[in-house]
């Protein structure tokens, strides 16, 4: 892929976890805005004629009061239950209350709300926060990169028209790709098909702060050098695959027909040794796969620390780069 649309796509995934941390403060502020009191560790949430209401736990023994603290030029005071000790400081009086207003009848308390807090969501809850449930200038950020946000799995992948798609592809791009952040092993399989020159290039590694893989069908007429064409609607084929990384299944992408099927999952590390994909590639015919094939086989033999597998069916190609998962066969 280009070395600046990835600079591009790691810069937006950057800037959506900055407003990931950035709603991560303003929950700390939230709860930090929470009033309580200090004796019963009550929340002061509740108004009453413009005063503060605590509302104190039904367990506390020593002193089961409600304390009103009224408007500026008002005097405090304190309705307590009989046979209890007002709190130092206040004036107790036993008699019962009867306005509504302060939740207080016939003596009795209201009953205190739950203490729930604040929620801390997962980075995957603060992520459908800002790309699915409610779209905003993040979900602008990152749909400008050219990717897409799968808030099943919590994963981000390019569609099927993203702006790179008028760019194509060169072997230049790969090689500054490191200067981005990106460390990736990737595969070439070049072959000859219905007089054009193509090309299925496999990728798996980290990207910057994800880890992923891609599969992308390039093509090109014999007369161009080095640079390929992404592949046009009508030469599509079927694409898809499981990601694993130290056997362990993380999140698949497709089946459906595309030129560049991607799947990146934030912060989560990714050693392209240790990431396996099992892909399936259904070609357009038997010729295609055959052709395809064919080279596919000089690259079993060039990377013996992370093996090329493959199972060729009619026009279905399965292939399984690195080690076999536990529970997976060929």
């Amino acid at each position: 892929m280009r070395s600046y649309t990835k600079t591009i796509s790691s810069i937006a995934l950057l800037l959506a976890m900055i407003l990931c941390f950035s709603g991560c403060s303003i929950i700390d502020y939230a709860r930090s805005a929470i009033k309580r009191d200090p004796v019963t560790n009550e929340i002061v949430t509740e108004i009453v004629g413009g005063a503060d209401v605590i509302v104190p736990n039904n367990n506390t023994q020593a002193t089961q009061s409600v304390v009103v603290t009224t408007q500026k030029g008002t005097a405090a005071q304190s309705t307590t239950k009989p046979g209890t000790t007002a709190a130092s400081g206040t004036t107790a009086t036993t008699a019962p209350a009867t306005s509504g207003a302060t939740g207080v009848t016939n003596n009795e308390t209201t009953t205190s709300k739950p203490n729930t807090g604040v929620k801390e969501e997962p980075v995957k809850d603060i992520m459908d926060l800002l790309f699915a449930t409610d779209p905003n200038t993040a979900s602008e950020v990152l749909t400008a990169a050219g990717f897409a946000y799968d808030e099943a799995q919590g994963i981000f992948y390019t569609p099927l028209y993203p702006w790179q798609r008028y760019f194509g592809y060169n072997v230049g791009f790969d090689v500054a790709a490191p200067l981005t952040g990106m460390y990736f092993d990737t595969k070439r399989i070049e072959f000859l098909y219905n007089d054009k020159e193509w090309m299925i290039q496999l990728w798996k590694g980290q990207y910057g702060i994800t880890a992923g893989a891609e599969i992308g069908l390039y093509n090109r007429d014999p007369s161009k050098v080095m640079q390929y064409d992404c592949a046009d609607d009508e030469d599509l084929i079927e694409m898809q695959f499981d990601f694993y990384n130290m056997s362990e299944h993380v999140f698949s992408r497709g089946p459906e027909k595309h030129w560049w099927l991607t799947g990146f999952k934030v912060f989560h590390l990714g050693i392209p040794f240790t990431i396996t994909l099992d892909m399936t590639l259904k070609f357009t015919d038997n010729t295609m796969a055959s052709a395809f094939t064919e080279a596919l086989k000089k690259q079993q033999y060039t990377d013996l620390a992370n093996p090329i597998k493959y199972k060729r069916t009619g026009s279905t190609v399965r292939i399984v780069w690195g080690s076999m998962p536990d529970g997976v066969k060929l």
